[in-house]
């Protein structure tokens, strides 16, 4: 079944389980969705919507106003935030909220925050290259946070109380930082803007600050053991913290 805009979808996904009530199987279901809509499903489909596994409603299941600020959406900005681990996809009406890494801990939290925020179960699975993946389905959290974030609108959300900016640097830090053998803790972002706001927000909170300082230029060679050749780096900018 190829892609749909979302009504069609929703009103196909409604008809789905109303025919299944009705005590049919799926062939019929099959045949009475032919008929009556003109509409070609297969069984694979209708197993999904009648498992949950795929919702069309889960892309409009919340709206702006039941968007509250929260340490589950305070994790979720931050991750999406950080550089390179987290991508927002808009594709034939299709909304998607995608996180991978190898830290399954992460992953699992964000699931989780995702689950939270929307109201739905999101997908989490393990790819071919050993990195786990989490995605959600949200056009109204797409709207939010799709990139370039809107750090002005997302302010409210992240500074809320004491909590939520916690949250927020807590996400930042376990995907973008490291910490040095003397105890300083640094944080990479090739996006300045951001890492000027982790900084402000790490301020407010009354720890002590360097930065941000460029920590890699642009195109410069970077020597990477594991395949044993240089490649060519971003240009990333580091703050540090002190303990």
């Amino acid at each position: 079944m190829k892609c749909r805009p979302l009504e069609p979808r929703m009103k196909l996904y409604d008809e789905v389980h109303r025919l299944r009530n009705l005590g049919l199987s799926y062939n019929q279901i099959i045949k009475m969705i032919q008929e009556n809509y003109n509409e070609r499903i297969w069984k694979s489909h209708i197993s999904c919507w009648l498992r949950d596994v795929h919702n069309p409603y889960g892309n409009i299941l919340i709206t702006f106003e039941d968007i509250k600020p929260s340490k589950e959406l305070a994790f979720i900005i931050s991750d999406v935030a950080g550089d390179g681990t987290t991508r927002i996809i808009e594709k034939k009406y299709d909304y998607t909220i995608r996180l991978t890494s190898k830290d399954l801990e992460h992953v699992m939290e964000f699931a989780r925050c995702l689950e939270v925020v929307t109201g739905s179960k999101p997908y989490i699975g393990k790819q071919k290259n050993g990195l786990y993946v989490v995605e959600g389905y949200s056009k109204t959290l797409y709207e939010l946070l799709k990139k370039p974030l809107d750090i002005d609108r997302l302010r409210y959300y992240i500074e809320y109380s004491v909590e939520t900016i916690v949250a927020f640097l807590r996400a930042f830090f376990d995907s973008e930082g490291c910490v040095e053998k003397n105890g300083n803790i640094l944080v990479y972002n090739t996006d300045l803007r951001i890492l000027n706001y982790v900084k402000e927000l790490l301020l407010k909170l009354k720890i002590e600050v360097t930065g941000p300082h460029l920590g890699i230029k642009k195109g410069a060679p970077i020597y990477n053991r594991k395949r044993e050749r240089h490649i060519i780096g971003r240009k990333m900018n580091i703050i540090s913290i002190f303990e």
